[in-house]
């Protein structure tokens, strides 16, 4: 046990230790550290019990030595430290409905815990004055004031815009926004989780930054209960129609998809965005979105731009990348390749199942 113990770090980070040896560095922290909740570098049990549930009901002492008895041998996760240093991210969030502030705060802090360069944008109604709010969480978040129009997709392509003139650095871009509507159809009760709580979670976070150093054409990331193929639209062939019109009229476009982000959260390489998502075609969307809301495709079979950008950001523009689903199912926390307590990258048997596709692929096998 003693072996395991990270001793240099416990005395230089509590200088009132700095003159025991390591064995009474190791008693000190079972006797009195670990109720002083003193911390190890490679151990958190807050975290450890988050990360494994089948040890939530030990305290703090028993879970600490099943740490250093199976956990370790096991490869078992017992705290995220940053571990991606180069990759930039970029956070955007339509925080159209402000009182759901804390929820937002905590999939940012998901993300900070494992990246270190994370920009965040947030996008509030125009009359709002909740930027004071935001400013005070952290003086570096980025508020911009919107028109109620385009839903999310107005405000997401003025913070593209924004992004693009102020040159920030994005290798990936989290797109959120405050969705409060239901899909009872496909059982999507509470949307806004279920497309969002996948691609948050720290753990699952663990697995994509991995992807995101690694997989050169990495297109989007979702989650895969919220995925809805092309064949969604033969009941709303609007869709359809305007979304082939939309390739017609910008060439540059992929011109097929097979299947969509329902619901448009979602991760997007930023060089797809750079490729595809160009001033023209900006110019064209946000002229012709609606006031407010759209209505419904069910109560109203017309064109409208939102929908339609809903099927071209993760459909079109993804058509020939390497798309990765994350779906419901808990895998086991010990699929990461962890030692010592911290990943290192060695192997990945994710924590849920990631589905990797990519569309036009699957359309030449199929046809083939």
């Amino acid at each position: 046990m003693v072996d395991n113990f990270p001793y240099n770090e416990y005395i230089n980070d509590y200088p009132d230790l700095r003159h025991l040896n390591k064995e009474d560095a190791y008693n000190h922290w079972v006797n009195y550290g670990i109720d002083e909740d003193r911390k190890l570098n490679n151990y958190n049990y807050k975290e450890y019990l988050e990360y494994n549930v089948d040890i939530r009901h030990l305290n703090k002492k028993d879970a600490y030595f099943h740490w250093i008895n199976n956990g370790l041998k096991e490869g078992r996760l017992a705290r995220v430290n940053i571990i991606n240093k180069t990759t930039n991210i970029v956070i955007i969030i339509h925080l159209f409905v402000t009182s759901l502030i804390d929820e937002f705060i905590t999939y940012i802090n998901n993300v900070k815990s494992v990246f270190s360069n994370v920009a965040i944008i947030f996008t509030i109604p125009e009359h709002s004055v909740f930027d004071v709010h935001i400013k005070s969480i952290n003086p570096e978040f980025i508020v911009l004031k919107v028109q109620n129009k385009g839903v999310d997709v107005y405000p997401f392509l003025l913070s593209m815009n924004f992004l693009r003139k102020n040159n920030i650095k994005a290798d990936f871009i989290l797109k959120l926004h405050t969705k409060l509507t239901s899909n009872i159809t496909e059982n999507l009760v509470n949307w806004r989780k279920d497309l969002i709580e996948p691609i948050t979670d720290k753990l699952n976070l663990i697995c994509l930054q991995h992807y995101f150093k690694n997989i050169e054409n990495l297109g989007y990331i979702g989650a895969q209960k919220c995925s809805l193929p092309k064949n969604y639209d033969l009941d709303f062939p609007s869709n359809i129609d305007g979304l082939n019109d939309l390739m017609e009229k910008f060439p540059y476009l992929l011109k097929d998809w097979t299947d969509f982000n329902g619901g448009n959260i979602f991760w997007i390489n930023n060089k797809l965005l750079d490729i595809y998502l160009k001033d023209d075609l900006i110019e064209y969307i946000i002229s012709n979105v609606s006031i407010g809301k759209p209505p419904s495709n069910l109560a109203d079979k017309g064109i409208y731009i939102e929908y339609l950008c809903e099927r071209l950001f993760t459909g079109v523009f993804c058509f020939d990348s390497l798309n990765i689903l994350v779906s419901d199912y808990n895998h086991t926390q010990r699929g990461m390749g962890v030692t010592n307590g911290f990943v290192n990258h060695e192997y990945f048997n994710q924590h849920r199942v990631f589905y990797f596709s990519t569309p036009k692929e699957i359309i030449k096998y199929i046809k083939g």
